[in-house]
């Protein structure tokens, strides 16, 4: 049973069932239950039919609500994988019933379960809060390790809702800067990549993302892809092209690298060679047949409203870059640039409001104010700031207080005009430049 588990841990659910294959049926019960949340998580990952029909066999055996936690926290895993009906609630009590027993590992796990898979499901203000739930248990029971993976989840929740972005920034950034696990220093990088990204500051991003020398397996795909997003914010859509093996990723971040895909090859000027692939996530897959009949962008955005900021802003301002008549491109054009400029996509209004010139719409923005010239300490804070430093490594770098550097970037942003301190700094990085 040991040797299962620690096979299991270690990612290799086949030689785990096999480990525990000798474990007889009148074994003690917590053995018993062991060895078949063994045996059906093994099976999750080569027959998730099959993995279903047998966890409905056990709870005939061991009850509705197994008394063994890893057991009934397996059998929640495995109708969250396959999505029965009240999956969220089974993964929620599971981890419940394991923390109450004292199986800290089981509940752990089953949190970090059910935040995964509301993530993949696009689901992100529920993934984010329930990521906050368990960091914070985590972080009551010292239980570092777990703790900063719930924080970075929670953060990459947020930055793909482009919701806070400077406030995504500012405690991704600082949790990247410490000792971290691989899993949740990779979510944290790319939180924080995705959010200095949209807010402008495109090199620091390609920086961070460079930086990451291994990337682990789970965070793999998100990596690549906010790798690609990056690129192409950047204007290089030559290297944001989908990758022809999209098979290990989630239904979200699969969506996204599609989508990412397909306004690569609209601002290269070519067409689109990518798979058409019907996807499982209802906005992803109205966004992608949008791109053959714009008038359906505006069904889009409203399909990504309550889920995630960016993608919404995203589909307007395709719609109106689509559009060939003004009467049909420009209000979708002004809600892009409305809803960008609220939630601080610096790249993204850029773009609505050069699509917005087109149509002779020049709109009012705000610059800095007239003989407000940035002192020679607001351009050291707001350089540092756009190298990604977290506020207590800018501190300790330049010897002053936290609350000193950020009256500094606030006095920074009234100068330059900005409405987040990552514009600032993007501004800031502008005006620096030679």
């Amino acid at each position: 049973m040991l040797r299962g588990e620690a096979l299991l841990q270690q990612g290799s659910p086949v030689p785990a069932a096999a480990a525990v294959a000798a474990v007889a049926d009148d074994a003690p019960a917590e053995v018993v239950g062991g060895r078949d949340r063994i045996r059906l998580l093994s099976m999750l990952t080569t027959d998730p039919g099959g993995a279903l029909a047998r966890a409905e066999e056990l709870l005939q055996v061991h009850g509705e609500a197994p008394t063994h936690p890893g057991l009934r926290a397996a059998i929640a895993a495995v109708r969250a994988g396959t999505r029965r009906p009240g999956w969220e609630y089974g993964l929620a009590s599971a981890a419940s019933a394991a923390g109450q027993a004292g199986d800290a590992l089981a509940a752990r796990w089953s949190a970090w379960l059910l935040v995964e898979t509301l993530t993949a499901d696009a689901r992100l203000a529920e993934a984010s809060q329930a990521a906050a739930a368990a960091a914070a248990a985590c972080a009551g029971d010292l239980a570092y390790s777990w703790q900063t993976r719930f924080l970075a989840a929670q953060l990459w929740c947020d930055a793909l809702r482009g919701d806070g972005i400077d406030e995504v920034v500012r405690r991704a950034g600082d949790l990247a800067d410490r000792t971290l696990p691989a899993l949740a220093r990779g979510y944290a990088v790319a939180a924080a990549s995705l959010a200095e990204a949209d807010g402008g500051l495109l090199a620091p991003a390609r920086a961070r993302l460079e930086s990451l020398q291994n990337r682990p397996a789970s965070a793999g795909p998100v990596l690549d892809w906010v790798t690609r997003e990056a690129a192409w914010l950047d204007g290089r859509p030559d290297q944001a092209f989908e990758p022809a093996d999209a098979s290990v990723s989630t239904p979200l971040v699969d969506g996204l690298r599609r989508i990412t895909a397909r306004w690569a090859a609209y601002d290269a000027g070519t067409s689109f060679a990518g798979a058409d692939d019907t996807m499982p996530l209802a906005p992803v897959q109205v966004t992608l047949e949008a791109w053959k009949a714009p008038v359906r962008f505006a069904e889009a955005a409203a399909a990504w409203h309550e889920l995630a900021r960016r993608e919404e802003v995203r589909c307007l301002l395709a719609q109106g870059l689509l559009e060939e008549g003004a009467d049909l491109a420009v209000p979708p054009l002004l809600e892009a640039e409305r809803l960008a400029e609220e939630a601080g996509l610096v790249v993204l209004l850029g773009r609505a409001r050069r699509a917005l010139r087109r149509h002779s719409i020049r709109r009012d923005t705000r610059g800095r104010r007239a003989g407000d010239d940035l002192t020679d300490r607001e351009r050291d804070v707001l350089r540092l700031v756009a190298n990604g430093e977290p506020t207590r490594r800018i501190a300790g770098q330049l010897g002053i207080s936290r609350e000193t550097v950020e009256t500094h970037i606030r006095s920074g942003m009234r100068k330059l005009g900005a409405k987040t301190r990552t514009e600032a700094a993007a501004l800031a990085i502008e005006e620096l430049a030679p």
